[in-house]
């Protein structure tokens, strides 16, 4: 019990300071205070761990890059940790806390690899306030992976048809790629006498390739060749800019022709020689019924017409021989942004048709609408200035100098016929430059031209030995549309003037000289580069066959060549034509596809360089997915001086003598040393 009032005693004793709430707030944060401070410290110091493991993962990734980029230049992984451990001694990454090594990649055991891992330790102070840890470990880490060489370069030759014959050589041909790849969906056959150049070879078929002499051999040709099994996908499958390219041919194909230009009748005028006043009174009462003056000085008539808002109505106009014509060269022209404005320039109606068939006649520049024609003939020179030229085909006059005759809306078989400065074409029949005559279509670059068919379907022929040149048109409200063929004759230069669009609704067929000016080319049906003889000759100064920078060539292959060597192509070089330039655009929609056949799957009309035409240099995509490519008779191929060319055909056919190469490179380190491009993989 004593002990017992003690405790009470003591208990009263203490009752007072336990009812005193006085200095409680003291007493409990002086207990809070350590785990307040501890929270902040984690939230702090795991805050500012986070920040270094973004940090440091911006380092793993940079010195993966840095050591796989070492690795695949020089093959040495001691090369390779130096570039990584470079890296992250500029971003304060001690080369101690890195582990740099060839690994697999996680999606490809067959791959290579190349990880960076990064293991940094921070001292953690605050944080050790609630006991924890005193470091703390940041982890982070980058793979970065080598597509196999074959993957790298699968379309730079490639025969993408499962079923077909694949990649077939004989004859002593060749067929070279040496810094890219040479695939085949389907069998390759190599016999003894041919060759294939190249580090690496695939196939898919169940038999490996055919080469009894070991003819497949690597780049130095020093050994055999890396041969694969494997499939290769198409690597331009639904590229877009080939689908919009051929979704073009249905407005190309369904182009309305140039109408005639419908006018009311006129008078004729037939400036024969004003040798006596009889003569002379009749042509310039001709000329008055018109409503325009004529004067005559020996040999040359000048014929007047005062500026009119309405138009002079014409009904012919002819020229005799040793007559020379002045035609109203003071009309007034007004040119806006580089073209004829109709409403405010001088305008003709010829309601018949202007024939020269003496020596000159210069027309002023004007707005021309002519019914049935312009034919020039016998050592004559016609020049018209700027203007607008609405002219219709013939109804009576066999153009006999280019083609085989027909009836076209201008048929030059003089000497010269030229339409100087830019001018805008609309010719319901067609063009024709006889043998050996020179025709010049507008100057500069706002031209336009909208072009329809002879009598025989050719929108353009020319004779051989003829001199034709298109200016460009490349303004902004320029045209280059042709519906019917164009058709050239051997020997002559034929220049095409660039256009962001070329729109023919039929097909090239060419024996002489073509300068192929900047554009894409939309052909709905067929091109043939000596399908009918020919080859090359002197154009614009130089000597070429086909030239054309910049050119993409997009073929329908609705029509293709019945019989000769050409027989079923889409797109042919024969006949020897020789040093043949294609070369795609660098940049814009096009670039890198130079020519692109027929896309539908039921159209297997190919490719041939066949007769002899070698030295062709084709820079970009040759693109036939659904037809064959084949080289024949000592044919040959190739791309540009430092270009690329691509070569995808259903199959690939090399015989008799032909070669066939791809200097594609790609990344031509990686590809050396057995490695293609890289790609961040973790």
């Amino acid at each position: 019990r004593l002990r017992s009032t003690g405790i009470r005693a003591g208990i009263g004793h203490l009752r007072p300071f336990l009812h005193d709430r006085g200095g409680n707030v003291a007493i409990f944060s002086a207990f809070a205070l350590p785990v307040v401070v501890g929270a902040a410290a984690l939230a702090v110091e795991f805050g500012s761990g986070l920040l270094m493991k973004v940090e440091n993962q911006r380092v793993s990734d940079l010195a993966t890059y840095s050591a796989a980029l070492a690795y695949a230049e020089t093959q040495s992984q001691s090369a390779m940790i130096a570039a990584a451990h470079n890296v992250g001694r500029l971003n304060g990454v001690a080369p101690a806390h890195m582990t740099v090594r060839l690994v697999t990649p996680p999606n490809d055991p067959d791959a290579t690899a190349v990880s960076v891992l990064i293991d940094a330790p921070r001292t953690l102070r605050l944080a050790q306030v609630l006991g924890e840890r005193p470091d703390l470990t940041i982890h982070t880490s980058a793979i970065v992976e080598f597509s196999s060489p074959e993957e790298e370069a699968a379309g730079c030759v490639l025969a993408l048809s499962g079923t077909e014959s694949g990649i077939t050589l004989s004859g002593g041909t060749k067929l070279e790629a040496k810094d890219c790849v040479v695939s085949s969906n389907a069998t390759v056959s190599v016999p003894c006498g041919t060759e294939i150049t190249t580090d690496t070879l695939t196939y898919n078929s169940d038999a490996a390739p055919v080469q009894p002499c070991q003819g497949i051999r690597n780049a130095a040709k020093t050994g055999p060749a890396t041969i694969i099994r494997k499939a290769t996908p198409d690597p331009l499958a639904g590229n877009a800019a080939i689908a919009a390219a051929t979704d073009r041919f249905q407005s190309v194909g369904a182009m309305p022709a140039a109408a005639a230009p419908q006018v009311p009748t006129g008078k004729n005028i037939d400036f024969i020689g004003g040798w006596n006043q009889q003569s002379q009174n009749a042509v310039k009462q001709q000329a008055e019924a018109v409503g325009c003056t004529a004067s005559w000085s020996q040999p040359k008539w000048t014929l007047t017409c005062p500026w009119r808002s309405e138009p002079y109505n014409f009904g012919s106009i002819t020229i005799g021989g040793g007559v020379s014509l002045d035609f109203n060269l003071d009309a007034k022209v007004t040119i806006s942004n580089g073209y004829v404005v109709e409403a405010s320039s001088q305008r003709y109606n010829f309601n018949g048709s202007i024939k020269n068939t003496g020596s000159v006649m210069n027309f002023g520049p004007g707005v021309y609408n002519i019914a049935k024609g312009l034919w020039t003939g016998g050592g004559t020179t016609t020049t018209f200035g700027a203007g607008i030229y609405r002219i219709g085909r013939s109804d009576s006059d066999q153009c006999w100098g280019a083609s085989g005759g027909g009836l076209y809306s201008i048929c030059n078989t003089g000497t010269t016929l030229t339409f100087a400065n830019a001018s805008r074409f609309e010719l319901a029949g067609g063009i024709a430059n006889g043998g050996g005559a020179t025709l010049t279509m507008g100057e500069g670059t706002t031209n336009s031209f909208k072009v329809g068919p002879s009598s025989t379907g050719n929108a353009i022929a020319l004779g051989g030995g003829s001199n034709t040149y298109l200016g460009d048109s490349t303004g902004p409200s320029s045209l280059f549309e042709l519906v019917g063929n164009i058709n050239s004759g051997g020997g002559g230069c034929f220049v095409i003037g660039a256009a962001a669009q070329h729109d023919i609704a039929g097909s090239l067929l060419i024996s002489g000289a073509v300068l192929l000016g900047a554009g894409t080319y939309t052909i709905d049906g067929y091109v043939a580069f000596g399908a009918n003889g020919g080859g090359s000759a002197t154009c614009n100064g130089r000597t070429i066959s086909v030239y054309g920078q910049d050119v993409s060539m997009v073929l329908s292959g609705k029509s293709t060549p019945t019989s000769g060597n050409c027989k079923d192509m889409a797109f042919c070089v024969a006949a020897g034509y020789n040093n043949i330039v294609l070369s795609a655009p660098a940049t814009g929609t096009m670039a890198k596809l130079a020519v692109i056949g027929p896309q539908q799957a039921s159209n297997k009309a190919g490719a041939a360089f066949t007769q002899g035409g070698t030295n062709g240099k084709v820079s970009g995509a040759f693109y036939f997915p659904n037809g064959p490519l084949s080289l024949t008779g000592g044919a040959g191929v190739s791309g540009g001086t430092g270009e690329c060319l691509q070569i995808i055909a259903s199959r690939i056919t090399l015989a008799g003598g032909t070669t066939g190469a791809s200097n594609c490179t790609g990344a031509a380190s990686a590809v050396a040393s057995g490695h293609g491009p890289m790609r961040l993989v973790q």
